[in-house]
């Protein structure tokens, strides 16, 4: 099939890239490359900058992170981008941007949307916490803004590393094989258990990730790209740890404008405990109304694709 022909019955845009590749990878090959390149990528590049940054690798199992240590551990992860690079430009012989960083007019909207709504669905469950008693929060740590938007750097490369190899890779080469209700169901079970190995993981912090994967993966289709899920996964991740000083996903980070956390004889299920915001009930109930708002926006797009 080429790529004309795919473009016009694709049910999105971000889907085309597959049909670029001379040789293109399967769904179970695909799984075992972003396996191999998460920890084969992320390990040689963590040896090199954990030794040259002074960073202990008890930061690997839920140690404390100060800036250096964040930024080594999230720069690691574009050792995984490298890989799947090599993987895509070498074995599959197509542009790395293929996989979903297409060329927009429109990409710097599309980026600030993402920051945006992350800000936005971040902030209803942490509000509603601090307003209800279940969190407390410090004052403006001003000495520490600097650092934190300087970590904003390591996120960028760990999140988007994140929407890259499920978003992106992980759909393409599925849906290529298994079609688009298995692509979507198959990036979201491998973005949760990735996630599974996280410290202080919980039920609920899992059905969290779950629907943000589901959330990703309709907002990606509709935009037809990531640029936007991009800038939402990095802003998301960023603001709870940099920002509200609250766990993610399990990690605590110490380099935080603000210091937010779970009040005296506060409920875990409201307040996600030590596995962060990201394991309450509350942020369930925002995630599950996104993921229809996604839905939606999808159906409307492709409708409107369909009408053309």
């Amino acid at each position: 099939m080429d790529t004309l022909q795919s473009e016009r019955v694709l049910p999105s845009p971000l889907l085309g890239g597959i049909y670029r590749a001379r040789r293109p990878t399967g769904p179970i090959v695909g799984l075992v490359v972003v396996v191999a390149c998460l920890l084969v990528g992320q390990s040689v590049v963590a040896l090199v900058l954990f030794p040259l940054f002074g960073v202990s690798p008890d930061v690997l199992v839920g140690a404390s992170m100060g800036l250096v240590d964040q930024l080594a551990l999230m720069l690691s992860f574009l050792g995984a981008t490298g890989l799947l690079a090599l993987w895509i430009w070498g074995k599959e012989r197509r542009p790395f941007g293929s996989v979903g960083f297409f060329p927009a007019p429109r990409v710097g909207i599309h980026l600030l949307l993402g920051a945006v709504v992350a800000v936005v669905l971040l902030s209803v469950p942490v509000v509603v916490n601090i307003l209800s008693g279940q969190l407390d929060a410090s004052a403006f740590r001003t000495a520490q803004a600097g650092a934190a938007v300087v970590a904003l750097v390591g996120f960028i490369a760990q999140a988007s590393t994140e929407e890259i190899i499920t978003r992106g890779y992980l759909m393409q080469v599925t849906y290529r094989k298994w079609g688009l209700t298995a692509a979507i169901v198959f990036q979201a079970v491998v973005f949760t258990v990735l996630h599974g190995v996280n410290t202080n993981v919980s039920a609920i912090g899992l059905l969290n990730i779950l629907l943000i994967a589901l959330v990703l993966a309709f907002w990606a289709l509709a935009e037809g790209g990531l640029w936007g899920v991009c800038a939402f996964h990095v802003v998301w991740n960023w603001c709870q740890g940099n920002v509200y000083g609250i766990e993610v996903s399990g990690m605590d980070i110490q380099t935080t404008m603000l210091d937010i956390s779970g009040a005296p004889g506060s409920a875990d299920l409201l307040t996600g405990g030590r596995f962060g915001i990201e394991g309450s009930l509350l942020t369930t109930a925002v995630l599950a109304l996104a993921a229809a708002l996604a839905v939606i926006a999808y159906r409307r797009k492709l409708t409107a694709m369909r009408a053309r």
